[in-house]
């Protein structure tokens, strides 16, 4: 089966990020949209997340890296990320099979 899911990391500084364009989106001044960029990179630096969604130059990420295994969302403007392959604890979350688990829930309850 062929995975055609895309996964991203946000950028690690916004230092480099292009803000002359800040009037598209919205920002009448270029500082404010600056620091605009500079709350989203501080809030999500360096996480990996999967687009489960796009508008606008904007990609839904859902971050599986959570602690209590409930994801994180964030819309993530594209300008401040980057495409990664998939993460490698989503690859092994995968590996393991709902029959596997399956077959561990009816050991450790004696069910066989």
């Amino acid at each position: 089966m062929e995975d055609n899911r895309q996964f991203y990391q946000v950028i690690h500084d916004h230092y480099d990020v292009r803000t002359s364009d800040h009037l598209e989106h919205g920002f009448e001044e270029e500082r404010d949209y600056r620091k605009a960029l500079r709350l989203l990179v501080e809030r999500w630096r360096d996480r990996i997340g999967e687009a489960i969604d796009e508008r606008h130059e904007f990609l839904l990420l859902r971050f599986h890296d959570t602690p209590g295994g409930m994801p994180d969302e964030a819309w993530i403007p594209r300008l401040l990320l980057h495409s990664v392959p998939i993460p490698d604890y989503m690859v092994q979350r995968e590996s393991t099979s709902s029959d596997a688990i399956e077959e561990e829930l009816d050991r450790a309850f004696e069910f066989d």
